[in-house]
């Protein structure tokens, strides 16, 4: 099986494109509704082509979004590489559900990522979070079925397997 160079650029694009949006300056008051885009993107790729991207891709993932963010290195290292690990034990499940069953259990794997990455930030320096802190476990949920649907037709238009 062979893949061509487009599919490797299209796949880095998605990424970058989920950094992205993960790092763009929003209001303050729409900042905590922001969705988990480069987790979602991560998880998705990581259900899809666990052979391609798995828990070492995830893990230098989340590395480029402490240092982007300007966060604890090794926080959304740590987490998605774990997130990625749960991901890669279930995909042959995970690809089974339906979208909608998909939607909840990212809600539920972001929100697995929030914890964790509160509890981390925490055991090094406690920094009060607001309640809003979990509303991107909820848009995450509303916003999956589009990310899956616009990520499936680029995987299916750049053959990337």
């Amino acid at each position: 099986m062979t893949t061509s160079f487009s599919s490797y650029v299209a796949l880095f694009l998605t990424f970058v494109f989920g950094l992205v949006l993960q790092i763009y300056p929003l209001p303050d008051m729409l900042e905590w509704w922001r969705p988990s885009w480069l987790l979602m993107t991560l998880i998705y790729w990581v259900m899809v082509i666990p052979n391609r991207i798995g828990i070492v891709t995830s893990w230098i993932v989340g590395l480029i979004l402490d240092v982007s963010l300007g966060s604890h290195l090794g926080i959304h290292g740590s987490t998605f590489a774990i997130t990625a690990y749960i991901v890669h034990s279930l995909n042959k499940r995970l690809i089974l559900f339906t979208v909608w069953q998909q939607s909840l259990f990212i809600g539920l794997l972001v929100g697995f990522d929030l914890v964790i990455s509160l509890w981390l930030e925490n055991f090094i320096q406690f920094r009060p979070r607001p309640d809003s802190y979990w509303l991107a476990m909820i848009t995450s949920t509303l916003v999956w079925p589009f990310s899956f649907i616009l990520l499936r037709h680029i995987r299916r238009s750049f053959h990337i397997r």
